[in-house]
């Protein structure tokens, strides 16, 4: 396994530790869960197109530039606990 370090503004990383806790989890284990089902999401291959890909919708408008990129996610629980 490998680790990874990215770089987030204070308040986002305080509402994904406080987002996290609150579901009995770490932000760790939600980045990690969302970059293992990142390549099956639509919305992912939207907002970061392949190189030398073909658009499907060539009529649908250009991905924002690099810095304006995101995925929304939808809050999810990733565990149960009983």
């Amino acid at each position: 396994m490998r680790n990874i370090t990215v770089t987030i503004p204070d308040d986002a990383y305080r509402r994904a530790r406080i987002w996290a806790a609150e579901r009995d989890t770490s932000v760790s284990a939600v980045v990690k869960y969302l970059l293992e089902t990142m390549p099956g999401i639509k919305r992912s291959n939207l907002a970061f197109p392949a190189r030398n890909s073909n658009p499907v919708n060539t009529s649908a408008p250009s991905p924002p530039p690099p810095t304006q990129r995101f995925l929304f996610v939808l809050p999810v629980k990733l565990w149960t606990t009983t």
